[in-house]
């Protein structure tokens, strides 16, 4: 059984025991911060690149409050922002409109790029783009996030594992 996260919504926690997963990414992007060594965990389901004021009621919703937040609440963990790594998966271009506003996809995962860079967050690896939806998931027992696609294998996102302690010394 997963947890599923649903749109604009987020999970953290330490020594997470069961799976979590985002279900039907297409647009929006699917964001894991991993501290290993503390074993502090966060996932969260990005909408939009840009929320419309300095504190929504959904931080986790939008790519601009999302890292801050998901850094905030990891902390209170115990995890230091100087040891989390990021991972990625989404920002399909689902839809055809022309200009930019239309590849929402693309601008999540720029906004998301971005946010983790200003922040110093590292992110080892995405599975982003193309026109396909995804689902990511966070499997706890072998500390892996996999990235699946209707018709495709599915894909192990890097080499970083939050199961295991000694991961980022």
């Amino acid at each position: 059984m997963s947890l599923g996260i649903g749109l604009g919504k987020y999970a953290v926690g330490k020594d997470v025991g069961e799976d979590w997963a985002i279900y039907g990414l297409g647009s929006c992007v699917g964001l894991i911060l991993c501290d290993s060594f503390s074993r502090v965990l966060a996932m969260a389901h990005v909408v939009l690149p840009q929320s419309p004021a300095p504190e929504p009621a959904e931080p986790a919703r939008y790519a601009d409050t999302v890292v801050p937040f998901l850094l905030g609440e990891m902390a209170g963990l115990g995890a230091m922002t100087s040891r989390i790594v990021a991972q990625m998966a989404g920002g399909a271009r689902m839809f055809q409109i022309s200009g930019a506003a239309g590849d929402i996809g693309r601008r999540n995962v720029e906004a998301v790029r971005e946010h983790l860079a200003r922040h110093g967050i590292p992110l080892t690896a995405e599975c982003v783009g193309g026109t396909a939806g995804r689902t990511l998931r966070w499997l706890a027992r072998e500390g892996i996030a996999v990235v699946s696609r209707f018709g495709q294998p599915d894909v192990i996102l890097g080499s970083e594992s939050c199961r295991s302690t000694a991961a980022l010394r």
